[in-house]
């Protein structure tokens, strides 16, 4: 976090439409958060949208996003303030860095082209990241000896395939429509790259 703090490029949320664009979407995702579902105690799930943070606003603010929002979830969820670290790593870290890393093979890698940049780096690994933040979970509540291993894949790894549709949609639906009329928007976007000669 405080990597995220000293690196941050704060110069590019300092105007009124930057900050409101920010702070909008750490509300929406808040709301996201707290209407999570589940079968069992313990086995809640929700969509992320880390991807989409990390996309529009670079991974140091996605993680400030991330433990603002857990923080807000925090205060009213019924989870202790004791497993807030654990959280903002496990659903914000984890995603964000899965997402930057993605990003960064898929920039060096790929054609630098607007698809490319939709269906994979916002659809597919948006998908991909919450299967990974699912199985993390899925691992840390068995080893743990939270649940035992047949509630854990009745009540949760069954329906992650389901999740996973669901993020890579939110994610890229969101991002093609946010990149196709603000791409001002969008940090990780860059029209010489993705537009300009195509």
């Amino acid at each position: 976090m405080v990597a995220a703090v000293v690196t941050a490029p704060w110069s590019k949320i300092l105007d009124n439409e930057a900050q409101h664009v920010y702070l909008g979407t750490i509300v929406a995702l808040s709301l996201v958060w707290v209407m999570r579902g589940g079968i069992q105690e313990g086995l809640n799930f929700h969509l992320l949208g880390m991807t989409l943070m990390c996309l529009m606003f670079e991974w140091q603010f996605a993680l400030i996003a991330a433990s603002l929002v857990v923080a807000v979830t925090t205060m009213v969820g019924s989870v202790g303030w004791t497993a807030f670290g654990f959280n903002v790593l496990l659903m914000g870290a984890l995603p964000v860095l899965f997402t930057r890393v993605c990003l960064y093979l898929c920039q060096r890698w790929l054609p630098h082209n607007f698809y490319i940049y939709v269906f994979i780096n916002a659809f597919l690994v948006g998908g991909l990241s919450i299967l990974l933040v699912g199985a993390m979970s899925a691992w840390i509540q068995y080893a743990g000896d939270m649940q035992p291993a047949g509630t854990i894949y009745r009540n949760f790894v069954q329906i992650l395939p389901l999740l996973m549709f669901g993020e890579g949609f939110i994610n890229g639906g969101a991002m093609s429509l946010v990149v196709a009329y603000r791409p001002r928007w969008v940090a990780t976007f860059h029209d010489h790259w993705y537009l300009q000669g195509k």
